[in-house]
């Protein structure tokens, strides 16, 4: 497929990554020069340098001929009517960056009135991904299958786990079919697991199943900690807004610091629920003095990944017992696992999923395409696929389907029920189907098999 990508910062670069890896051509527009040079070359792309509103930089970048055009700038006014123009001169589908809240509550009335196919918020997505870990602080990162059906939740296997040490069907026969290891990581490389493979000190394994019984998973490894009632949270930018917002109306406790009067300020009308400091987060005695040690929760959402860092190494220092820490730079990430942060979330890295699982679905047949997309790690990913009445596989035993190298089913939703697979599991329409790839992209569900 043909990708314009309207803005290279962060999000930007990432989408341009994402998009070169799934072998996509891919043109990047900037006004800055030196933006659009260096993703160009770094990642071997057209780049363009104008502005995405002017119809003679959006014909040479060849808006009028893509199958996507995507408009990530700064400025939400910029993003959308760039996908007005870029659809008025030919695109197919165009995808719009907007993170103001007054903006983004309206865009579902909107988006048919300006032609647009899809309209993302980095912001508002990572700010969700949060919520999702302080409901299961036992992990460090938690995702949602079928509307919460089935979970997928990540641990790493740290000194004296009960795991570590013991094989795939070890841990089966210890623990019965509460639950599926469908990845684990170990160093760089992530793999999908068979009966003999053995869970070592220090991997991270991603495990699915329904969330009553994670739960009693994690108090039998003793790891289990009750959802937060509090949170800290240290900087006021749009995160912060929608994390406040989503924890209050859940019955969190939210305290709020904040160095910007005026940001402090506007959080504090926004927010009536919330107590909303002014102060410098990155100082210990404003930490002290406004009791992080007392919160069940802390996050910290400057714009400063290494103040965040920081904040973060002092709130485990103060024990306290679930922390969340945003992080942009690909470099500062690498450090982490070596730090013994946490839970690490970065919105560019979030919003790439969605935007992948979008551009996907638009890519297979009308009704085939995928429900829900999770990266993990550099290649692997679970997908969430509704089985059409169309699909070969339907109807025979798990252990008969010839599914292809390296595809591993995670679990089925059937209604409100989540099944654990196993040999004689089947496969039937109406179905919802996790899907774990270790290499391959999977655009639809019968991808996953051989020739029948």
């Amino acid at each position: 497929m043909f990708l314009v990508i309207i803005g290279a910062g962060k999000v930007g670069e990432t989408l341009v990554e994402n998009f070169v890896k799934e072998n996509h051509d891919v043109v990047v527009v900037d006004t800055s020069y030196e933006k659009v040079s260096a993703v160009g070359n770094r990642y071997d792309v057209k780049g363009i340098c104008g502005g995405g509103l002017e119809r003679d930089v959006l014909l040479s970048a060849g808006a009028d001929s893509a199958d996507f055009v995507i408009a990530c700038t700064p400025r939400d006014e910029m993003n959308i009517l760039c996908c007005v123009l870029a659809k008025k001169i030919g695109a197919k589908h165009t995808i719009a960056r907007v993170r103001a809240p007054e903006y983004f509550k309206e865009m579902e009335n909107m988006r048919s009135d300006l032609g647009l196919d899809y309209a993302f918020n980095p912001e508002l997505t990572t700010a969700q991904e949060i919520a999702h870990v302080l409901k299961f602080p036992s992990a460090r990162s938690m995702e949602s299958f079928a509307g919460g059906r089935a979970r997928m939740a990540q641990l790493e296997i740290g000194e004296g786990s009960p795991l570590a040490g013991k094989s795939l069907r070890e841990i089966s026969g210890q623990y019965g079919n509460m639950f599926l290891i469908a990845v684990v990581t170990r160093g760089e490389k992530a793999i999908i697991p068979h009966g003999n493979f053995v869970v070592e000190r220090g991997d991270t394994v991603d495990l699915i199943a329904s969330e009553t019984e994670l739960i009693a998973l994690f108090k039998q490894l003793k790891i289990y900690k009750p959802r937060a009632r509090s949170a800290f949270i240290v900087g006021g930018g749009t995160i912060c807004y929608y994390l406040a917002r989503e924890l209050l109306d859940s019955g969190v406790a939210v305290k709020i610091v904040e160095k910007d009067e005026e940001r402090a300020k506007e959080l504090s009308a926004e927010l009536p629920s919330a107590t909303v400091l002014v102060g410098d987060g990155a100082e210990q005695e404003v930490l002290d003095e406004e009791d992080l040690k007392g919160s069940d929760a802390c996050v910290t959402l400057t714009g400063m990944d290494e103040e965040n860092v920081m904040i973060s190494l002092y709130a485990k220092q103060r024990k306290v017992d679930k922390i969340v820490t945003k992080i942009d730079r690909p470099s500062i990430l690498k450090t982490v696992k070596i730090l013994g942060l946490d839970t690490v979330v970065s919105p560019r890295f979030a919003i790439a999923n969605h935007i992948v699982r979008f551009v996907r679905s638009m890519q297979a047949e009308a009704g085939k395409g995928m429900d829900t997309l999770y990266k993990i790690g550099t290649h692997s990913e679970a997908a969430e696929f509704t089985v059409s009445e169309g699909f070969k596989g339907a109807g025979i035993p798990l252990k008969n389907l010839p599914l292809k190298k390296d595809i591993l089913l995670g679990g089925i939703v059937r209604g409100d029920e989540f099944i654990l697979p196993g040999g004689e599991s089947r496969i039937e329409p109406g179905d919802r189907v996790i899907v774990i790839s270790e290499t391959k992209r999977i655009n639809e569900l019968s991808q996953i098999l051989k020739r029948l």
